[in-house]
């Protein structure tokens, strides 16, 4: 996998790290990235696989979108909470 694919699954499992265990987005989110690493790390031969790369890369940084849009909203909660 090359850097800027590798910096996005780090940045998901990094805000990842942030939920907690029984949290959906989690699980979802975990699972994303492990077919993201598994699917961009196999070398493009033909352009189904590139096709099947780009959708895969398209799929990890929706996930990395919708988990920061979430990150500002979790941490209000947690510092208005007494």
């Amino acid at each position: 996998m090359d850097r800027p694919r590798r910096a996005a699954a780090h940045d998901v499992r990094a805000l990842v790290a942030g939920l907690p265990e029984d949290d959906g987005r989690r699980l979802l989110a975990e699972f994303v990235v492990d077919q993201a690493e598994d699917c961009l790390a196999r070398p493009s031969h033909d352009l189904a696989h590139a096709r099947d790369r780009a959708r895969t890369l398209r799929a990890l940084y929706e996930r990395l979108d919708r988990l920061q849009g979430t990150a500002p909203a979790a941490e209000a909660t947690t510092t208005t909470s007494p």
